[in-house]
């Protein structure tokens, strides 16, 4: 009996948290789905200086993010350490989510740019202050080797929800009732900040409870910087966010131009009919990565993490290398082959990984007598919020430089298509094999971790 409350509790932590990470899904994905076709199809925006609005202030927002973690780490209120910051900042999110959408369609392009960058900033500060609180909740929920990985497989499955409709919300906006994608973008860009920022961000603090820390609060008076040294001097989780960074920076840069190949290439500059083509394939990623992130995380209890994501790896390359074949003009629905084969490695960053990095945070509390997920999260975020920003500013910079332009929508040139077509193939491969490099310098397994595990015990029943 015992055991099964211990079970059911744990489940209802686990579906707080998915919640939790689904408002997250939306406050990393949102901008970027909607003010591609919006800003820079509709209004016509160049893509270079949108790149650059986009992803300028996630980049100045990340600055920020250690000391977040290092203040959620030190907090101490009557309902807990990571809680009362989600009780505000959803809200905060969600209003400058809405007025994005808000920006005057009269205004020069840059004046426009201009209103996007202000209130990105404000929306991504805002961000940082919830999202990364949600994270170590995550990380928290469990000391166990395999059980972290069930945990963070379980909220993922919330983030591939996520990932099977939110291409759909700006083919959503431009529906007829609305009388126009203008105001189309404004009902539902304020609806995805109500209801997918501000209520999914704030439930879990509603509902959730958080795990007693206080025997293992060792050492609380480290200072920032000294505390990031220690963590970065870890070999293996400087592995780890190796492996973070060239997926997000070569692997992202490559999937950016998905979109593109499939407007001006296989639709004939049809921008409808691009985003339909891009919800076929972002809906069937999400569904290929529902089965994958069961199969990865069977798997890992079985062959071990390591193993696991070298797997992945040979996978994508094959797939990376299939692409060439699948994105052609008709073949709509053979980018369903195109998830199946490249859609693991996603799951494997936000799944796998993720479980290591939580077990690296035992590793650091054995060497430097602290529990600080807060930095470890915060750490993480830095290096995706860097890899994501070079990757949308360099594709954004890519397009210019192969001579896409927006405005001759079907006339564009053939070798700009062609360059699209190869860095997709290229990156896609490319970053499998740098991360299949790497992650063989891994060197915590199973094993090692158990007598790491042992050793925190008897520390922290020596301290009682």
């Amino acid at each position: 009996m015992f055991q099964s409350k211990n079970e059911d509790a744990l489940l209802k932590h686990k579906i707080l948290l998915g919640i939790g990470f689904l408002g997250i899904f939306f406050s990393h994905q949102g901008i970027g789905i909607l003010a591609i076709p919006y800003y820079q199809m509709t209004l016509g925006v160049d893509p270079f200086f949108l790149a650059l609005a986009i992803k300028a202030p996630v980049l100045v927002a990340s600055f920020i993010s250690p000391l977040v973690g290092y203040w959620s780490d030190k907090l101490q209120t009557p309902y807990g350490r990571r809680r009362p910051f989600l009780f505000v900042f959803p809200w905060l999110s969600c209003i400058a989510f809405g007025l994005i959408w808000m920006v005057p369609v009269q205004w020069s392009e840059p004046l426009q740019l201009y209103y996007f960058s202000l209130m990105a900033l404000l929306f991504y500060v805002f961000n940082t202050f919830w999202t990364l609180p949600m994270k170590c909740l995550a990380y928290e929920a469990s000391d166990s080797y395999h059980e972290r990985t069930k945990v963070m497989a379980f909220v993922t499955y919330f983030l591939k929800l996520g990932g099977i409709t939110y291409h759909w919300i700006f083919p959503l906006a431009k529906l007829s009732i609305f009388g126009g994608v203008i105001l189309g973008m404004q009902y539902v860009g304020w609806g995805v900040a109500i209801i997918c920022l501000g209520c999914f961000g704030m439930l879990p603090a509603l509902f959730l409870k958080e795990r007693d820390y206080k025997k293992t609060e060792i050492n609380k008076k480290l200072p920032l910087l000294s505390s990031m040294k220690a963590i970065i001097k870890n070999k293996n989780m400087k592995i780890l966010l190796i492996l973070i960074a060239v997926q997000l920076t070569v692997g992202s840069f490559a999937a950016s131009m998905d979109y593109y190949v499939l407007v001006y290439y296989m639709n004939d500059g049809n921008v409808l009919a691009g985003a339909t083509s891009k919800g076929i394939l972002s809906s069937s990623y999400a569904i290929a990565g529902l089965v994958a992130i069961y199969i990865l995380t069977k798997l890992s209890t079985r062959i071990g993490k390591v193993n696991t994501i070298k797997w992945s790896y040979r996978i994508t390359i094959i797939g990376g290398i299939a692409k060439w074949f699948i994105y052609q003009p008709g073949n709509d629905w053979w980018l369903i082959l195109d998830a199946i084969l490249c859609c693991s490695i996603w799951p494997c960053i936000g799944v796998i990984i993720s479980s290591m990095i939580a077990d690296q945070m035992d590793v650091d509390e054995l060497e430097n007598n602290a529990r600080r997920e807060g930095l470890f999260a915060s750490l993480q975020y830095w290096i995706i919020a860097i890899a994501s920003t070079i990757a949308t500013i360099g594709s954004g910079l890519a397009l210019n430089l192969i001579g896409f332009e927006a405005l001759l929508g079907v006339n564009q040139s053939t070798t700009s298509i062609l360059f699209m077509r190869v860095i997709l193939v290229v990156g896609t491969v490319g970053s499998a094999i740098v991360g299949y490099f790497f992650i063989k310098k891994y060197n915590l397994d199973e094993e090692k971790f158990e007598k790491i595990k042992q050793q925190l015990k008897d520390k922290r029943e020596s301290i009682i």
